[in-house]
């Protein structure tokens, strides 16, 4: 993707970092642009995996000797080289997998200030205050060859690892060959700032035309590399301490960027001249490192925290695709937030959302109280109607893609039940026992749903757990007594022919006969557990529609009046008007007023 003006001012913050404890002096991107690394005022060095989401993936410590200046190898993401600002001035080589030192440089007397790498070999050089430039090889403790600028100098590569310029007292740049180093420079130029300040940094563009000087003042320069030439001076950023504030070129060689005092990032072209953009990480402290990833379109800021921006990006993908990579990068481990995040799927008001409040464990507890007390305020005014779900989380796994899917499933997932719920639920599957039909009863119902017959009797076969037909002989309503056994259960269809409110009509009457106690307790509770079953089987695949149910335990009372007055039960509308309840009798109570017969009042 082209680098632009409108590219660069869209930059957000994709992840912060709140790792080191002091401020972070070194920041520095893996070859291949997927690690980072971080180095510390307080010794620790933090290791970043860019492939995922940039979350830490180890923490070391150089407690006795300090770390700074810290840089990956060139060709090799889990080694670095650091310098000492403890107890000596030796650089180290350290394995970051292991932690472990490959090896020990020492040479300088002074601190170092500046360390470069060279991108195409094991070749490093560094420059210190004791006013040398030392160049190393890797493989090797001993120093290859050193050269004294005359002058305190800053140093760096160039990007095909053939020249190193270093910038003198503030005030010279030397270009000199690497391969014959020891005969000096083959170049030099003089720039003068209009104001009093120390060089702290000095980089090669990618295209290595141009060369950018850092200060501690409020102004970076840009050379070309090849004349010496002032092609710009950016003024504009806040550095009233004299604090070495770290410049970079972006990978296309067309931007340059600073940090300042007010934790900003300020953004200049290097074509026009003109400043193009101002980024507002809300660093709470100035930001002293800034480096650009050459390979990904990210940079990194830090002062004693460190953002990682990037540019931002519309959805391209659907909703559970970008979920995580927009989500996750805006988890703060300390501070809760609400996020909003919006569906594919729409109802009647536009897009639905899901709200999810985020509270970690660790944040403090006055945040806390203010998140929850502001909660049903904010949905209230962004819409309920747009919230399809809500999430809450304390940490990431709460809130992922993973952590959401897991709450839609548990959200639709029955409630637990108490152990008295669970035998109740036994119960009811047991009152649910379902034996089939054999296929005489089959044609039995079929017959009975054709009104080519008006009774069929059933039986349960308690050894082959299937329902039996017994019979299905013509029966007229006062014959229906006799169909019933009076020492066997039995189901019953009776169609019931009568008349009412002077019309003909037809009901379909379910009897369950029990006769008493002279059955066994299996054949009850199976002919009670499978009634319901077969009634809903009857109702739904025969389309026959029961208008009365009803059990007894002999046929004795079964008829026409009592069918009738239970298919058509007697409806009482006759409600007793409210009657006032008589006052008490006999004396009222003393009165306060008395009023006498001849109108006089005592």
């Amino acid at each position: 993707m082209k680098i632009t003006d409108s590219v660069l001012r869209s930059f957000r913050v994709a992840r912060t970092y709140r790792e080191h404890s002091e401020k972070v002096n070194c920041v520095d991107f893996s070859p291949n642009g997927e690690s980072a690394v971080s180095s510390s005022d307080d010794d620790s060095i933090i290791l970043y995996d860019l492939r995922e989401e940039g979350r830490p993936s180890g923490t070391l410590y150089s407690k006795k000797y300090g770390v700074d200046l810290i840089r990956f190898t060139h060709s090799d993401s889990e080694t670095v080289v650091f310098s000492s600002n403890k107890v000596d001035d030796t650089i180290r080589y350290l394995s970051l997998t292991d932690n472990k030192f490959i090896r020990y440089f020492p040479g300088h007397t002074a601190s170092v200030i500046s360390l470069s790498l060279s991108p195409v070999d094991d070749t490093f050089i560094s420059s210190s205050l004791d006013k040398t430039i030392r160049i190393w090889d890797l493989r090797s403790p001993n120093c290859q060859g050193v050269t004294n600028p005359l002058g305190t100098p800053v140093c760096s590569f160039d990007p095909d690892g053939l020249i190193f310029a270093a910038g003198v007292d503030s005030e010279l740049i030397k270009l000199y060959d690497l391969r014959a180093f020891d005969k000096g420079p083959f170049a030099s130029f003089e720039t003068l700032f209009n104001r009093v300040c120390d060089w702290t940094g000095l980089k090669f563009s990618n295209n290595g035309k141009q060369i950018l000087i850092s200060t501690n003042g409020g102004m970076i320069r840009v050379l070309n590399a090849f004349t010496g030439a002032v092609l710009h001076t950016f003024y504009g950023y806040n550095n009233s301490r004299g604090i070495p504030l770290e410049a970079c070129f972006t990978p296309d060689s067309q931007f340059v960027m600073i940090g300042s005092e007010d934790g900003r990032v300020h953004v200049w072209s290097t074509d026009s001249g003109m400043k193009v953009a101002v980024l507002d990480g809300k660093h709470p402290r100035p930001i002293n490192c800034l480096q650009f990833n050459s390979r990904y379109m990210t940079f990194a800021s830090a002062c004693i925290n460190m953002l990682v921006l990037d540019y931002y990006r519309e959805p391209a993908q659907s909703w559970d695709k970008d979920y995580d990579q927009f989500l996750l990068p805006l988890l703060m481990p300390l501070e809760p937030c609400y996020m909003l995040y919006r569906l594919d799927s729409k109802n009647a008001q536009g897009y639905e959302w899901i709200f999810i409040a985020w509270s970690p464990d660790q944040s403090p507890v006055r945040q806390k109280m203010m998140y929850a007390a502001t909660r049903a305020t904010l949905k209230k005014e962004f819409g309920g109607g747009h919230i399809k779900d809500e999430v809450f989380g304390t940490t990431p796994d709460d809130v992922c893609l993973q952590g959401y899917l897991k709450h839609v499933s548990s959200r639709s997932s029955p409630s637990p039940l108490t152990t008295a719920e669970q035998e109740l639920q036994r119960i009811k599957v047991t009152e649910g026992l379902a034996f089939p039909l054999q296929e005489d009863a089959k044609r039995g119902l079929q017959q009975l749903k054709q009104k080519r017959i008006n009774y069929i009797q059933l039986r349960l076969d308690v050894d082959k757990e299937t329902i039996e037909l017994v019979h299905t002989k013509p029966t007229e309503t006062h014959e229906l007594p006799y169909r019933i056994p009076s020492d066997a259960p039995r189901y019953h269809f009776f169609v019931f022919k009568h008349s009412h409110q002077g019309q003909l009509q037809e009901a379909l009457v379910f009897i369950y006969s029990m006769p008493g106690y002279t059955c066994s307790i299996k054949e009850r509770m199976l002919y009670s557990s499978c009634k319901n079953r077969l009634l809903e089987e009857v109702e739904r695949d025969y389309q026959l529609e029961v208008t009365k149910k009803m059990e007894i335990d002999s046929g004795d009372g079964l008829t026409e009046d009592f069918l009738y007055e239970e298919v058509h039960p007697m409806e009482h509308t006759l409600k007793q008007a409210f009657a006032k309840p008589r006052g008490p009798g006999g004396k009222r109570g003393n009165k306060r007023l008395i009023k006498g017969e001849n109108g006089e009042e005592s």
